[in-house]
């Protein structure tokens, strides 16, 4: 070894003392290139008058404990910006926390934390779980609530991984304030929970005066008694208290699928054939002069929301009479298969202008072309709704040959969404 007497000459000088030399660590560029080399020198003395020197060549060992600490600061620059503060441990006890993290917790000194036990920071009723997590050496992301110093509960989410600290093994945690986002969903449950009791107490309100307008309407038309003028004015009053209700219940039902991002369905077995009988019968007392006909055909029991699919039907029945001339003929057809069910309003003088069928299930769009009596243009944005809401969908058929066709296609239960007629 060229050039390591300069290094060298103190140790030994000291081992020719008398002084016994142990584990000295020298370095220095040895050899003709001028590699450098991190040495572990021994020496002491020997007879006669000499001295015993031991080498051993610890470069290699120092290069890889250097590269592992800069690896390991490496992971916590980038863990320390990822998340809101991290911490490394060993069976429950704080080896290292992040300065993040001890501000979260209210602690300054992180020092003040290190070798305590991590579930003394753990609020009570999440230390069991969180236990049985660090135990099992769970890796996906959990919640839980830590204590700050003053004792206040900070929701966080904590994400754990194998990792290395000082060359051992050990688990690191990441750890993420969660609190704003806590924050936004319970005002959110309480802004949806208020928009429920307000949908409800405005149906309910509406509901109890128009059925009592209802009943005395009806009261009055099977009185008997009544002049044919005050006859004809009942007639009108029936037909505005059917129609705000209509409106009324198309404005909540507009309401709640825009604030719920869909209507809600209450599925429970029915027989869709009954249920457009009672919807082309109710049509037929409302509009005597008008040839109406049901085709019904294979099975059409099912799983749905009876009430919803009797006012889809409606709508659909109650649009082509009121946008078709009054010789046409209306026809409601309801068609079973294995897969679901097709339900197809057919009105063969109407015309939809094709500018106009890529929007018509909008609402407020065409209400000239498309409000059925309502005169909002909600009608057929509503019966959309219902048909997405039972995993179904709509289109329409509009030519000069052969009028207009509204086709809903329902699965059965069981069958995929995505299974068309």
């Amino acid at each position: 070894m060229a050039g390591p007497g300069a290094a060298l000459s103190p140790l030994l000088a000291r081992a020719q003392s008398g002084e016994r030399v142990a584990e000295e660590l020298v370095q220095g560029r040895f050899g003709e290139v001028g590699t450098l080399r991190h040495l572990t020198v021994s020496a002491m003395p020997a007879a006669p008058a000499g001295v015993l020197l031991l080498l051993r060549d610890t470069s290699a060992r120092l290069r890889e404990e250097a590269a592992l600490r800069a690896s390991e600061e490496h992971m916590r620059s980038i863990v320390e910006i990822s998340c809101d503060g991290y911490f490394f441990h060993d069976r429950g006890q704080f080896l290292e926390i992040s300065p993040g993290l001890g501000r979260l917790l209210g602690y300054y000194e992180t020092a003040e934390l290190i070798g305590r036990n991590i579930l003394d920071c753990v609020a009570p009723e999440f230390r069991a779980p969180a236990r049985d997590v660090m135990e099992r050496g769970v890796e996906a992301p959990y919640e839980l609530a830590v204590l700050h110093r003053d004792g206040r509960r900070i929701p966080v989410e904590v994400m754990g991984r194998p990792a290395t600290f000082q060359g051992r093994p050990v688990r690191m945690g990441a750890v993420w304030d969660v609190s704003v986002r806590k924050a936004a969903e319970e005002r959110l449950m309480r802004m949806e929970h208020f928009r429920d009791q307000f949908l409800d107490a405005a149906g309910d309100g509406f509901k109890a005066p128009l059925q009592r307008l209802h009943c005395d309407v009806l009261a009055l038309q099977h009185a008997g008694s009544l002049p044919e003028d005050l006859t004809e004015q009942v007639g009108r009053v029936g037909q505005g208290v059917r129609r705000v209700e209509r409106l009324i219940r198309q404005l909540l039902d507009f309401t709640r699928s825009r604030l719920s991002n869909g209507l809600p369905v209450h599925p429970a077995p029915v027989h869709l054939g009954q249920l457009a009988e009672r919807v082309v019968t109710d049509r037929r007392s409302a509009h005597p002069g008008r040839d109406l006909r049901l085709v019904t055909g294979g099975d059409l029991r099912g799983t749905w929301d009876g009430e919803r699919l009797s006012q889809l039907m409606d709508s659909l029945v109650g649009n082509a009479l009121h946008h078709g001339p009054v010789s046409s003929s209306v026809v409601l057809q309801v068609q079973g298969r294995w897969d679901g069910v097709t339900v197809q309003v057919h009105d063969p003088d109407c015309r939809v202008p094709p500018e106009y069928q890529g929007t018509l299930f909008e609402p407020f769009k065409h209400r000239a072309v498309c409000a059925a009596d309502d005169g909002l243009g909600l009608s057929l944005f509503i019966v959309r709704q219902i048909a997405l809401a039972h995993g179904g969908r709509i289109s329409v058929e509009s030519g000069a040959a052969d009028g207009t066709r509204f086709i809903v296609w329902l699965p059965r239960e069981d069958a995929p969404s995505t299974s068309g007629p």
